[in-house]
């Protein structure tokens, strides 16, 4: 099948079938026959539900500012109270979409693990690839969704720490209840390392898992919970694999590729919620603090914006300067720098400098590239988080990023904001209850059996 038919058929497929949970607006049970290889096959091409991922992270992290009363005020309200780390984003009757989306494609994955294996047509092989990716999906899905809505993971308490709904059956009438965070990491890492025997070193289309695919995601989980050695060494993985950097100093305007183009995207995982305003994320002081005006990811990635012609700011705008939705999966540049943190923290600083330099030289001009250099393990890993921070802001990691660092007091901060249309501040201190969401009310609502989260 060539690109374009792909593409097409990508984006045509659903769900094979439509319903709803009462508690998660999944497609209900039966929706496809059970006994097809094939139709897993196409559940898991489903572009729309398993590649659509969340958008909210980006506006509680402290990469994005709204300092403007007139864009508060036009600002989509649930947007704002996420902003302000308000008690809840949504009222009881608006869904969370981020949760949703998530519990949707579980769902889908859930059906595909449980059945695929059963099916009629395709090889053993076929079936066991189709399994593979399904379980890829689902780690991505509660390693986000844990660490969205739940407490940053911590070896003494997470097998007490609340989590979210560990719902690993295509059961549309399950009684919903918090698993812990450490069920829901378990899961991940045996679903990942599951995965790998079955899979690709490398897939025709990012969409799709591969073996670089796993090894990222395993990367990413290992960083959240602080195992930096193994970390370092599931990115490497990944490199070995796929290790393509785009020169942003060569690319023309609007020539960034597409997602599915792009070599840099090992799984790709669309920011969701194509909403009015999420192509236009105002940067915060210190963020902008961070960038060289030579550097190519500033005059490439950001612009000016104004809301009134009157006032200007800074604003990441790839969305809009590249007609490229913003990827927040795994990518090149994250596991190069995720292992440049793991040999940072293991004393590596010349690895450490150079896994920058690296990315470095993709993102400078000849004429204004300057090497990194740092004299010591402390300032090779505040060069590298820097670094990472101007690499991947807006890409829903640095409120994840937020979380883990304050486990650490050189890295940990607190940070005020102020709703200027009711005159009140707000203060989210590090390891604040206030950077767990709030379980959506709609579902509480639908399962009682659901624990708040603390405000």
């Amino acid at each position: 099948m060539n690109r374009n038919k792909l593409l097409t058929a990508l984006l045509l497929i659903t769900a094979l079938g439509t319903g709803c949970s009462k508690y998660t607006d999944i497609r209900t049970e039966g929706a496809i026959a059970p006994d097809e290889y094939e139709n897993y096959r196409e559940l898991m091409n489903d572009y729309y539900t398993l590649n659509a991922s969340v958008d909210m992270p980006d506006y509680t992290s402290d990469d994005v500012t709204i300092k403007d009363s007139l864009i508060q005020h036009n600002i989509n309200i649930d947007f704002l109270n996420a902003y302000m780390w308000g008690p809840n984003y949504y009222s009881v009757l608006e869904e969370d979409n981020d949760w949703k989306r998530l519990y949707a494609a579980n769902y889908s994955c859930n059906l595909t693990i449980r059945d695929v294996m059963d099916s009629k047509g395709g090889s053993t092989a076929q079936k066991q690839e189709v399994k593979a990716e399904a379980m890829v999906h689902r780690a991505y899905l509660f390693f986000t969704l844990v660490n969205m809505y739940g407490p940053q993971y911590d070896s003494a308490t997470a097998s007490k720490d609340l989590g979210v709904p560990m719902l690993l059956e295509p059961n549309v009438s399950a009684t919903l209840t918090r698993g812990t965070v450490q069920q829901a990491y378990d899961q991940v890492f045996a679903d990942l390392e599951g995965a790998l025997p079955y899979l690709p070193p490398l897939n025709n289309y990012n969409l799709f898992p591969s073996k670089a695919g796993a090894y990222a995601l395993l990367a990413r989980a290992c960083l959240q919970t602080r195992q930096y050695v193994k970390a370092g060494l599931y990115a490497d993985s990944a490199l070995q694999l796929q290790s393509t950097l785009l020169d942003y100093t060569t690319l023309q305007p609007y020539g960034y590729p597409n997602t599915i183009n792009d070599p840099e995207v090992i799984l790709s995982k669309i920011a969701g919620g194509y909403h009015s305003y999420s192509n236009q994320f105002l940067m915060s002081d210190t963020l902008l603090s961070l960038y060289d005006a030579n550097d190519a990811r500033y005059s490439y990635l950001t612009a000016d914006y104004t809301f009134d012609y009157v006032h200007y700011y800074r604003a990441y705008m790839k969305d809009k300067n590249t007609s490229s939705a913003r990827n927040i999966g795994p990518s090149v540049p994250e596991m190069m720098l995720i292992k440049a943190e793991a040999a940072a923290r293991a004393g590596a600083v010349t690895e450490a400098m150079d896994l920058l330099n690296t990315l470095r030289q993709k993102r400078f001009t000849a004429a204004h590239y300057v090497p990194f250099t740092a004299g010591n393990a402390a300032g090779a890993l505040r060069m590298v988080l820097e670094e990472r921070r101007r690499e991947l802001c807006f890409h829903c990691t640095r409120w994840f990023d937020q979380k883990r660092l304050n486990k650490e007091t050189a890295f940990a901060e607190t940070i005020t904001r102020k709703n200027l249309l009711t005159g009140e501040s707000f203060t989210l201190a590090p390891n604040s209850p206030r950077y767990l969401f709030p379980i959506p009310l709609y579902n509480i609502q639908l399962s009682p059996s659901l624990v708040q989260n603390p405000r």
